[in-house]
């Protein structure tokens, strides 16, 4: 599982639930749950490396539970779109707000079902298994495909640390 992330520790971010009117990207997230892929990962290992630390931090339970999920739909379609960015996510029973982890691959990984993507980032999502949240879950998807374009991608990738990747996303939102 390779994978480092930026030191600092800071409690989960605040659950987003609602509408999704106003999702930000920047709420969903914290320096914590901001990771750097280590040389020589996969991304079958990120992922997995991803929702195990996202799990811990957020208190979700067993990751195997949200890994199979995950890996069962990336064997339908990959998530990986031409930008770059990789959005492995699922729909979880158990859990009743979003949970997201940003993970950031300077070396770039190749998607082994595209070769001809590059993953440069990965963002993984569980949404609640409800009906209710189903819209939210669109509208996640939506706007994290929407902010997670090449120069976002780039300056991230340039970054020292989980602070400065949520200041450059908050910055994004807050201009689009």
């Amino acid at each position: 599982m390779g994978m480092g992330w930026f030191g600092k520790k800071e409690g989960a971010p605040a659950a987003v639930t609602g509408s999704g009117k106003n999702l930000s990207i920047a709420a969903l997230l914290s320096p914590e749950l901001i990771l750097r892929a280590e040389p020589g990962a996969t991304k079958e290992s990120f992922i997995e490396s991803l929702i195990v630390h996202l799990c811990e931090a957020r208190g979700l339970g067993d990751p195997s539970v949200f890994l199979n999920r995950v890996l069962e739909r990336e064997q339908g379609i990959s998530t990986t779109l031409d930008t770059g960015l990789a959005v492995p996510h699922a729909r979880m029973d158990g859990i009743d707000s979003i949970a997201a982890a940003l993970g950031l691959v300077p070396e770039g990984i190749v998607d082994p079902k595209q070769p001809d993507f590059t993953i440069r980032a990965m963002f993984v999502f569980f949404s609640p298994n409800k009906q209710e949240h189903f819209t939210l879950h669109l509208q996640l998807l939506r706007s994290v495909s929407s902010l997670f374009q090449a120069d976002l991608l780039d300056a991230a990738l340039k970054t020292p640390d989980g602070d400065s990747v949520l200041r450059l996303i908050r910055e994004k939102e807050s201009s689009a």
